[in-house]
């Protein structure tokens, strides 16, 4: 397989995933927001998925230039000037899947075509300024059934592990981030548990795993270190030690490169830590390192299948692929 050709894969995957929980997080605030009776509390309320997901300077840029009324929300999802939101995670996307067409399926092309044109036109921010909630669904059921088409419809050959790989590398990251929303403002209740634990679609599970009370404890056991939920940290991180070893052919407890080495290490640590260690190291501290720690993996399986300079020597310089990727991974 061509380097570039895993690399489109990897982010057509990564940014369907990214705009998914983008969507969640959304929703999440904004439900929050509703009962707020001033600005300030509704920015507030929007503070923390902001804050998060690393948009909040640029937010309050745009405010400073002359945009004071600037919903939060509508940053996220359609914003042309924020890179990250929800309809430019779509374009770019689509661009990449354009770009390796033979590798997917017409019906994931298609699928994908048609919520690219929808949130170029005018009808989606429509729908945001009179059902934002019906928007938000359908980003999620967008995605949950492009990610059904492609389990469905395409080979289970490399390109698959690559799309495998961006899904599960962004799940996690995301995972953690949601967790890190309750690191802002007083010590989460219960109501805050809940929507992180909706916002992951995870509430049903949860009360299956966990038959107590809905604690800090509990939710941080469940969305970190749980071994059966496919949204938890550690269930990513080990489908991804899984999907690399497949493709370098090396069994599971061995590394052929930096980032099965990386992925090994980190998924020790979370086979045998539990919520006592992130309660002594601080929740956002504990985030903090694991973020760094898939981003550092993310680099890794760029440098070992992406940045070959066989392949790109005569194309584009690596120090500009290896600045792309840094820029799109943050």
């Amino acid at each position: 397989m061509l380097s570039r050709v895993a690399n489109s894969l990897y982010w057509l995957s990564r940014y369907l995933e990214r705009a998914e929980n983008l969507a969640r997080l959304a929703e999440v605030s904004r439900y929050g927001s509703l009962d707020a009776i001033s600005d300030d509390e509704r920015d507030r309320i929007w503070h923390p998925a902001l804050a998060t997901t690393c948009m909040e300077e640029l937010f309050e840029k745009h405010r400073a230039d002359g945009r004071p009324g600037l919903d939060a929300g509508e940053f996220i999802f359609l914003s042309p000037e924020n890179p990250d939101s929800i309809r430019n995670c779509i374009a770019n996307a689509r661009e990449n899947a354009r770009m390796v067409r033979d590798q997917i399926s017409e019906e994931m092309w298609l699928h994908l075509n048609r919520i690219h044109l929808f949130f170029q036109s005018r009808e989606a921010a429509d729908l945001w300024r009179i059902h934002p909630e019906t928007l938000s669904q359908k980003v999620i059921r967008f995605c949950m059934l492009y990610e059904g088409l492609g389990d469905a419809t395409i080979l289970r050959d490399d390109s698959w592990r690559f799309i495998q790989i961006g899904k599960f590398l962004e799940r996690a990251d995301k995972t953690s981030r949601i967790l890190d929303m309750l690191t802002y403002g007083e010590k989460p209740d219960r109501p805050r548990l809940t929507s992180v634990l909706r916002s992951c679609s995870g509430f049903v599970a949860f009360r299956k795993e966990f038959r107590g009370d809905i604690t800090l404890s509990n939710v941080l056991s469940f969305m970190l270190f749980s071994q059966s939920f496919p949204r938890s940290v550690r269930f990513c991180i080990r489908q991804l030690d899984e999907l690399l070893h497949e493709l370098s052919g090396l069994p599971i407890g061995s590394f052929a490169n930096e980032a099965e080495r990386l992925t090994g290490s980190v998924l020790a640590r979370l086979n045998f830590s539990n919520a006592d260690d992130v309660d002594a190291t601080g929740l956002h501290q504990y985030v903090d390192n694991l973020q760094a720690q898939m981003n550092e993996i993310g680099q890794q399986v760029f440098e070992t299948y992406v940045l070959l300079p066989s392949e790109v020597q005569d194309t584009v310089p690596p120090e500009a692929l290896k600045m792309q990727w840094e820029q799109q991974q943050q």
